[in-house]
C-alpha cells in the first residue's frame, strides 16, 4: 500500500494484518470432526487435559492473543457459543455452575491465540482450574 502523497496518511487496511490460520496452532487447525460446535468465527473443542468432565475450549478462527482484538462480531459469537455448550452440557450432566476462563497470551508465547476455557461444576467433583485464566464465574448469566 502507498500513502496518499496529498494527505501522507496511509489508508486504515494498510496497518491492520489478520492471521487467519496457522498450522502449528491447536485452534487453528482443529478439524470439524473434533470439534463440538464450528461455525466461519469460532471453534469449540475438547480440552486437551480436561479439568472436568466436559472441559471444553472455545477459540475464534481468527489467530489473535487477545480476547479483546477480536471485533464485536466474533466476541458475540464466542459469548453465543458458550451459552449453546452451557445448555447442552447442563443436559447431560448435573452441573451445580460453569465457569468461562478468558485467556490472553503474553507477548512471544506461542501460540498467540486467545481461547475461552469452559467449566462445568458439578456435586462432588473438585476441579483445578488452569492457570493463565482470568476467571468468570457463569452461573448467574
Amino acid at each position: 500500500m502507498r500513502r496518499n502523497l496529498n494527505t501522507g496518511i496511509y489508508p486504515t487496511s494498510y496497518f491492520v494484518s489478520y492471521i487467519r490460520c496457522l498450522p502449528d496452532c491447536p485452534y487453528c487447525s482443529a478439524s470439524a470432526e473434533d470439534a463440538w460446535i464450528t461455525n466461519e468465527h469460532a471453534v469449540a473443542i475438547p480440552a486437551p487435559n480436561p479439568a472436568a468432565s466436559c472441559h471444553v475450549i472455545v477459540a475464534p478462527r481468527r489467530h489473535v492473543p487477545a480476547f479483546y482484538d477480536l471485533d464485536v462480531q466474533e466476541q458475540r459469537v464466542i459469548w453465543e457459543m458458550l451459552r449453546e455448550l452451557r445448555m447442552r452440557i447442563a443436559q447431560s450432566l448435573a452441573v451445580t455452575g460453569f465457569d468461562a476462563g478468558f485467556v490472553d497470551i503474553p507477548p512471544g508465547v506461542e501460540p498467540a491465540h486467545t481461547h475461552v476455557h469452559l467449566l462445568p461444576r458439578t456435586t462432588g467433583e473438585t476441579v483445578v482450574r488452569p492457570d493463565g485464566a482470568e476467571w468468570v464465574d457463569l452461573s448467574s448469566q
